[in-house]
């Protein structure tokens, strides 16, 4: 522990190893709370560990492995670590798991390309230039170049692991080589450089993992996204009303516009248009209607009768209003010959 109480750059690094080997060795769900405790712990001493790193400019890009201290070599396992910590932790809502891939694929791939860089050991540049958000096209190639790629795919597992046991059988080797009091330099190196060619091997199998896993989330995401859309409301679309001016705002109030049969007048209204233009008799004096004689016949007649005889009357005693109506209707009948009105039986 350095002065003021902050934590040295080893110190940190010893925390972040310690918090791997208790993840590694753990029988306890992911989702446990000691697990996810030591995740934010070995995440939290990781970032310190990084930032200290690039303030004290340890690494560069123009440097080869040979160049880089013994005591140094191990720091550059930090983003496989952060890699391996943010992988496993755990998040409430589906949606936040994307990105959490995202953010566990960048520290591996920065781990990669920095092994590639110092020539730990050469890697395929495809995979170098993958980024957080995008990576490799999965697809199965077919015909013979299918087949001939199946089996090229088969024999690189086959030697990966076999190259991963030998691998893991000499880094444990070393790893007791390590606990003595006094451990030669060279035995250091190789003991670092093992354990970084092992986590080369991780950092590809989590990649590949984490490809899978960003397919998956982006076609849920793609799926719900699709069946949100379904499930709006169609949009329907205004049935077309000609605008139609009425004569009269009354009538355009009352019963609306666009009917093309609403009275715009009453009968009386119409009948006594008619008389006036001369198309229609002047009415007729009458006391009597079909409603009278529908309920009460004799009644009726009685009326017919009665006005029968004040029409005689009147007539013999020369009366004004009558002969004004009788030269009337003799008037119209003169301008109106019988069968004009009736068009449908012409010849």
């Amino acid at each position: 522990m350095a002065e003021g109480g902050e934590e040295r750059l080893p110190d940190l690094y010893d925390k972040v190893w310690s918090c791997w080997e208790t993840l590694d060795s753990t029988d306890e769900p992911s989702s446990s709370y000691n697990v996810q405790k030591t995740i934010i712990t070995g995440i939290t001493a990781g970032m310190k560990a990084i930032r200290m790193i690039n303030d004290l400019c340890l690494f560069s890009a123009n440097e080869d492995l040979d160049e880089v201290s013994t005591s140094e070599m191990k720091y550059l396992l930090l983003p496989a670590f952060m890699g391996f910590f943010t992988e496993r932790k755990t998040v409430k809502k589906m949606e936040d798991r994307g990105n959490l891939v995202k953010e566990s694929k960048a520290y591996y791939i920065d781990f990669l390309r920095n092994c590639d860089s110092y020539g730990v050991a050469k890697l395929d540049k495809s995979l170098l230039n993958l980024t957080p958000e995008n990576g490799q096209k999965m697809c199965t190639p077919a015909g013979q170049e299918g087949m001939t790629k199946m089996m090229q795919t088969r024999e690189e597992k086959i030697r990966s692991f076999k190259e991963k046991k030998e691998l893991d059988a000499k880094v444990k080797e070393l790893h007791e080589k390590m606990k003595q009091d006094y451990v030669d330099d060279e035995i250091k190196r190789e003991y670092y450089l093992g354990v970084l060619k092992q986590w080369i091997g991780n950092a590809k199998e989590s990649l590949e993992s984490l490809q899978v896993e960003a397919a998956m989330l982006d076609l849920r995401n793609q799926t719900l996204n699709d069946e949100a859309t379904e499930s709006k409301p169609k949009e329907q679309k205004k049935s077309f009303r000609p605008f139609i001016i009425t004569k009269d705002m009354i009538q355009k109030t009352v019963f609306g516009a666009g009917y093309p049969s609403i009275p715009s007048m009453t009968i009386e209204e119409f009948y006594d248009q008619k008389v006036k233009d001369g198309t229609l008799p002047p009415p007729m004096a009458t006391g009597h209607s079909m409603q009278d004689w529908a309920k009460d016949p004799e009644k009726d007649k009685e009326a017919q009768e009665r006005e029968a005889e004040e029409k005689e009357q009147k007539e013999e005693q020369d009366d004004p209003e009558e002969l004004q109506k009788k030269r009337a209707f003799d008037d119209w009948k003169d301008d109106h010959r019988r069968g004009w009105g009736n068009r449908k039986n012409m010849g």
